[in-house]
Protein backbone atom coordinates (compact mmCIF):
# COMPACT_ATOMS: atom_id res chain seq x y z
CA UNK A 1 0.00 0.00 0.00
CA UNK A 2 1.56 3.27 -1.07
CA UNK A 3 1.20 5.95 1.50
CA UNK A 4 1.29 9.99 0.87
CA UNK A 5 2.76 11.91 3.15
CA UNK A 6 -0.38 13.01 5.13
CA UNK A 7 -1.60 9.22 5.02
CA UNK A 8 -3.43 8.31 8.22
CA UNK A 9 -2.35 4.58 8.37
CA UNK A 10 -0.17 4.40 11.13
CA UNK A 11 -3.11 6.38 13.15
CA UNK A 12 -5.04 4.56 12.12
CA UNK A 13 -3.29 0.75 13.34
CA UNK A 14 -2.58 2.82 16.93
CA UNK A 15 -6.13 3.18 17.13
CA UNK A 16 -7.12 -0.47 16.13
CA UNK A 17 -4.12 -1.84 18.33
CA UNK A 18 -6.10 0.25 21.41
CA UNK A 19 -9.14 -0.46 20.47
CA UNK A 20 -7.82 -4.03 21.61
CA UNK A 21 -7.03 -3.97 24.92
CA UNK A 22 -8.69 -5.41 28.24
CA UNK A 23 -11.59 -6.85 25.80
CA UNK A 24 -13.85 -8.20 28.43
CA UNK A 25 -17.12 -8.46 26.62
CA UNK A 26 -17.55 -12.35 25.17
CA UNK A 27 -17.50 -12.53 21.50
CA UNK A 28 -16.95 -8.71 21.14
CA UNK A 29 -14.42 -7.54 18.65
CA UNK A 30 -13.62 -3.93 16.85
CA UNK A 31 -12.40 -3.51 13.19
CA UNK A 32 -10.95 -0.61 12.19
CA UNK A 33 -11.58 0.86 8.41
CA UNK A 34 -9.18 3.31 6.63
CA UNK A 35 -10.98 5.13 3.96
CA UNK A 36 -9.15 6.63 0.45
CA UNK A 37 -9.99 10.14 1.66
CA UNK A 38 -7.86 8.98 5.14
CA UNK A 39 -11.17 8.89 7.09
CA UNK A 40 -10.74 6.74 10.14
CA UNK A 41 -14.02 4.86 11.04
CA UNK A 42 -14.60 1.61 13.25
CA UNK A 43 -17.12 -0.68 14.15
CA UNK A 44 -17.90 -3.77 16.24
CA UNK A 45 -19.87 -6.70 16.28
CA UNK A 46 -22.63 -5.63 18.94
CA UNK A 47 -26.26 -4.05 17.85
CA UNK A 48 -25.72 -0.57 17.11
CA UNK A 49 -24.17 2.45 18.97
CA UNK A 50 -22.31 0.47 21.61
CA UNK A 51 -18.95 1.38 23.39
CA UNK A 52 -17.76 -0.54 26.47
CA UNK A 53 -17.66 1.67 29.22
CA UNK A 54 -13.74 3.88 29.71
CA UNK A 55 -13.30 2.93 25.99
CA UNK A 56 -12.84 6.98 24.78
CA UNK A 57 -13.01 7.53 20.58
CA UNK A 58 -10.46 10.12 19.35
CA UNK A 59 -11.63 13.18 18.05
CA UNK A 60 -10.71 11.99 14.44
CA UNK A 61 -12.82 8.38 14.63
CA UNK A 62 -16.05 8.33 13.07
CA UNK A 63 -18.49 5.03 14.84
CA UNK A 64 -20.41 3.53 11.86
CA UNK A 65 -23.51 2.55 13.96
CA UNK A 66 -24.16 5.95 15.32
CA UNK A 67 -24.13 8.00 12.15
CA UNK A 68 -27.55 9.16 12.41
CA UNK A 69 -27.22 10.45 8.91
CA UNK A 70 -28.18 6.81 7.89
CA UNK A 71 -31.19 5.45 8.06
CA UNK A 72 -31.75 3.78 11.40
CA UNK A 73 -32.91 0.40 9.37
CA UNK A 74 -29.71 0.30 6.71
CA UNK A 75 -28.05 0.41 10.58
CA UNK A 76 -29.68 -2.41 12.03
CA UNK A 77 -29.07 -4.71 9.03
CA UNK A 78 -25.15 -3.96 9.92
CA UNK A 79 -26.07 -5.26 13.25
CA UNK A 80 -23.21 -8.34 14.25
CA UNK A 81 -21.43 -8.02 10.89
CA UNK A 82 -19.06 -4.90 11.41
CA UNK A 83 -17.12 -5.57 7.81
CA UNK A 84 -21.60 -4.37 6.56
CA UNK A 85 -20.95 -1.00 8.87
CA UNK A 86 -17.79 -0.10 7.01
CA UNK A 87 -18.87 -0.90 3.77
CA UNK A 88 -22.16 0.38 4.41
CA UNK A 89 -20.58 4.04 5.82
CA UNK A 90 -18.34 4.50 2.92
CA UNK A 91 -21.38 3.64 0.55
CA UNK A 92 -23.67 6.26 2.41
CA UNK A 93 -20.54 9.13 2.35
CA UNK A 94 -19.19 8.33 -1.57
CA UNK A 95 -15.79 6.41 -0.17
CA UNK A 96 -14.24 3.46 -0.15
CA UNK A 97 -12.02 0.80 2.21
CA UNK A 98 -8.31 1.52 1.05
CA UNK A 99 -7.79 -0.86 4.29
CA UNK A 100 -9.51 -2.76 6.79
CA UNK A 101 -7.14 -3.58 10.17
CA UNK A 102 -8.14 -6.11 12.91
CA UNK A 103 -5.80 -9.25 14.34
CA UNK A 104 -5.47 -12.41 12.20
CA UNK A 105 -8.32 -14.05 14.22
CA UNK A 106 -10.96 -11.55 13.63
CA UNK A 107 -10.30 -11.47 10.01
CA UNK A 108 -11.14 -15.18 10.22
CA UNK A 109 -14.79 -15.95 8.45
CA UNK A 110 -15.30 -13.05 6.04
CA UNK A 111 -13.40 -11.09 3.18
CA UNK A 112 -12.96 -7.66 3.80
CA UNK A 113 -13.14 -6.70 0.44
CA UNK A 114 -10.29 -4.20 0.89
CA UNK A 115 -6.63 -4.88 1.67
CA UNK A 116 -5.75 -6.20 5.53
CA UNK A 117 -3.53 -4.75 7.97
CA UNK A 118 -2.91 -7.72 10.07
CA UNK A 119 -2.62 -6.49 13.93
CA UNK A 120 0.10 -9.10 15.66
CA UNK A 121 0.25 -9.90 19.21
CA UNK A 122 2.95 -7.28 19.42
CA UNK A 123 1.62 -4.57 18.00
CA UNK A 124 -1.15 -4.57 21.17
CA UNK A 125 -0.44 -2.07 23.46
CA UNK A 126 -0.34 -2.36 27.53
CA UNK A 127 -2.55 0.10 27.71
CA UNK A 128 -5.13 1.08 25.85
CA UNK A 129 -6.75 4.41 27.15
CA UNK A 130 -6.91 6.61 24.20
CA UNK A 131 -7.68 10.50 24.92
CA UNK A 132 -11.06 11.41 23.40
CA UNK A 133 -14.92 11.32 23.73
CA UNK A 134 -16.84 9.49 26.22
CA UNK A 135 -19.30 7.33 25.06
CA UNK A 136 -21.97 9.72 25.88
CA UNK A 137 -20.25 12.41 23.51
CA UNK A 138 -20.34 10.17 20.66
CA UNK A 139 -23.99 8.92 21.03
CA UNK A 140 -25.36 12.13 21.76
CA UNK A 141 -23.31 14.78 22.00
CA UNK A 142 -25.73 17.29 22.40
CA UNK A 143 -26.98 16.05 25.41
CA UNK A 144 -23.36 15.21 26.73
CA UNK A 145 -22.50 19.06 26.63
CA UNK A 146 -25.79 20.18 28.04
CA UNK A 147 -24.66 17.32 31.25
CA UNK A 148 -21.18 19.32 31.06
CA UNK A 149 -22.90 22.48 31.71
CA UNK A 150 -24.55 21.82 34.69
CA UNK A 151 -23.43 22.84 37.78
CA UNK A 152 -22.76 20.22 40.61
CA UNK A 153 -26.05 21.21 42.74
CA UNK A 154 -28.16 21.15 39.23
CA UNK A 155 -27.99 17.47 38.84
CA UNK A 156 -30.47 16.07 40.54
CA UNK A 157 -32.93 18.27 38.91
CA UNK A 158 -32.04 16.22 35.75
CA UNK A 159 -33.38 13.55 36.76
CA UNK A 160 -37.02 11.79 38.25
CA UNK A 161 -38.48 12.40 41.10
CA UNK A 162 -36.59 9.71 43.43
CA UNK A 163 -38.14 6.57 44.81
CA UNK A 164 -38.96 6.06 48.80
CA UNK A 165 -37.26 2.99 48.99
CA UNK A 166 -33.55 3.26 47.83
CA UNK A 167 -33.50 -0.85 47.16
CA UNK A 168 -31.34 -1.43 44.47
CA UNK A 169 -32.70 -3.41 41.50
CA UNK A 170 -31.45 -6.53 40.78
CA UNK A 171 -28.26 -6.64 38.78
CA UNK A 172 -29.16 -9.04 35.75
CA UNK A 173 -26.90 -7.87 33.49
CA UNK A 174 -24.74 -10.80 33.74
CA UNK A 175 -27.83 -12.94 31.93
CA UNK A 176 -29.02 -10.24 29.53
CA UNK A 177 -25.66 -9.86 28.15
CA UNK A 178 -25.45 -13.36 27.56
CA UNK A 179 -28.78 -13.44 25.64
CA UNK A 180 -26.57 -10.41 23.56
CA UNK A 181 -23.89 -12.34 22.65
CA UNK A 182 -25.78 -15.99 22.17
CA UNK A 183 -27.07 -14.58 18.40
CA UNK A 184 -23.36 -14.50 17.32
CA UNK A 185 -23.07 -18.39 17.92
CA UNK A 186 -25.59 -18.38 14.48
CA UNK A 187 -25.47 -18.06 11.21
CA UNK A 188 -29.10 -17.78 10.81
CA UNK A 189 -30.15 -14.87 8.21
CA UNK A 190 -31.82 -13.22 11.45
CA UNK A 191 -29.26 -12.81 14.05
CA UNK A 192 -29.00 -9.85 14.02
CA UNK A 193 -32.69 -8.81 14.23
CA UNK A 194 -32.39 -11.18 17.55
CA UNK A 195 -29.29 -9.30 19.24
CA UNK A 196 -30.86 -6.62 18.47
CA UNK A 197 -33.81 -6.81 20.79
CA UNK A 198 -32.01 -8.65 23.54
CA UNK A 199 -29.97 -5.66 22.84
CA UNK A 200 -33.01 -3.04 23.85
CA UNK A 201 -33.95 -5.25 27.01
CA UNK A 202 -30.15 -4.96 28.27
CA UNK A 203 -30.22 -1.30 27.45
CA UNK A 204 -33.46 -0.48 29.72
CA UNK A 205 -32.29 -2.65 32.38
CA UNK A 206 -28.84 -0.68 32.37
CA UNK A 207 -30.48 2.41 32.02
CA UNK A 208 -32.37 1.55 35.46
CA UNK A 209 -28.96 0.52 37.23
CA UNK A 210 -27.66 3.97 36.42
CA UNK A 211 -30.75 6.09 37.67
CA UNK A 212 -30.34 4.44 40.75
CA UNK A 213 -26.67 5.09 41.11
CA UNK A 214 -27.38 8.38 40.03
CA UNK A 215 -30.04 9.19 42.89
CA UNK A 216 -28.14 7.72 45.48
CA UNK A 217 -24.67 8.92 44.37
CA UNK A 218 -23.28 11.16 47.42
CA UNK A 219 -20.47 12.74 45.01
CA UNK A 220 -21.08 15.34 42.44
CA UNK A 221 -18.88 13.41 39.64
CA UNK A 222 -19.96 10.08 41.15
CA UNK A 223 -23.35 11.47 40.18
CA UNK A 224 -22.40 12.79 36.54
CA UNK A 225 -21.09 9.58 35.37
CA UNK A 226 -24.29 7.73 36.26
CA UNK A 227 -26.55 10.18 34.76
CA UNK A 228 -24.12 9.96 31.55
CA UNK A 229 -24.57 6.32 31.76
CA UNK A 230 -28.20 6.50 32.34
CA UNK A 231 -28.64 9.34 28.95
CA UNK A 232 -26.42 6.98 27.18
CA UNK A 233 -28.40 3.44 27.69
CA UNK A 234 -32.09 5.39 27.07
CA UNK A 235 -30.13 6.75 24.04
CA UNK A 236 -29.52 3.42 22.94
CA UNK A 237 -32.39 1.81 24.08
CA UNK A 238 -34.30 4.37 21.70
CA UNK A 239 -31.95 3.93 18.52
CA UNK A 240 -32.01 -0.06 18.81
CA UNK A 241 -35.99 0.48 18.87
CA UNK A 242 -36.55 2.88 16.20
CA UNK A 243 -34.15 0.53 13.77
CA UNK A 244 -36.00 -2.21 14.74
CA UNK A 245 -39.31 -0.89 14.29
CA UNK A 246 -38.19 0.19 10.98
CA UNK A 247 -36.43 -2.58 10.00
CA UNK A 248 -39.86 -4.37 10.52
CA UNK A 249 -41.43 -1.33 8.47
CA UNK A 250 -39.61 -2.37 4.99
Amino acid sequence: MRRSTNDMTPIAQRIAAALNVGITDIGFYWLTGLTRDNTIIVANNYALGYIPENIHLPDQVKFATADESIAPNIRASWATYPILALHGWCQHHGTELRAVIATEDQFKGFDPGAPKIILRPDDIPDTGTMNGRHRLQVIAPGAATQLAAVAPNGLTDLLPTRPADDTPPKDNRADLWFEVFRPLLSSASDRARIQLQAFITYAEHAQELALHRAHTATEAADQRAAIADWIYWQHLAVLVSDAVAADAAV
